[in-house]
């Protein structure tokens, strides 16, 4: 096999990794009770909050989390589920559950945050797609879902609308 076919076979695999743990995850219902949801909570694009308000503490907490998550999903010494910040008991059962197996091509990579936006869905709620640059080429979206809870705002899903 050429080098060119390993990396191909080998980046083949990160991807298709990627999106079975998307699924997985987009398959889990929220952690929000349907009681506490507002009317104003429906998803719609009209119930999107641009306004500041408490955008600066969400997007706190999904960069807390990307400081965890990236060097879980990359193999980086020290990384581990059980101390994954802002996220919540049932995510980090979801990703104990699943077992997520890092190729060694993905090990050898150094992820790179180049963006957060942050998306205020109502009072409670929150979407963020994180850009990850880990190779020369171009960065790669990650998407992931917010609740707030008691003690901040936490990640309670990764993937999808």
């Amino acid at each position: 096999m050429t080098r060119s076919t390993v990396v191909i076979v080998a980046l083949a695999t990160v991807v298709g990794l990627a999106v079975a743990g998307g699924v997985v995850l987009l398959s889990q219902e929220d952690d929000t009770p349907a009681a506490s949801r507002s009317s104003s909570d429906t998803g719609a694009p009209e119930a999107e909050d641009h306004s500041v308000g408490d955008l600066p503490a969400v997007e706190t907490a999904a960069r807390r989390f990307l400081a965890g998550y990236l060097p879980l999903i990359y193999g980086k010494p020290g990384a581990t589920i059980d101390e994954l910040p802002s996220a919540s008991p049932r995510l980090i059962a979801a990703l104990r559950a699943e077992g997520g197996h890092v190729t060694p091509a993905q090990a050898q990579r150094t992820p790179r945050l180049q963006r957060v936006t942050v998306i205020k869905k109502g009072t409670v709620r929150a979407l963020a797609t994180a850009q990850v640059k880990d190779s020369p080429s171009p960065a790669y979206p990650l998407v992931f879902h917010l609740n707030k809870a008691s003690d901040g705002w936490v990640v309670t899903r990764i993937g999808g609308p």
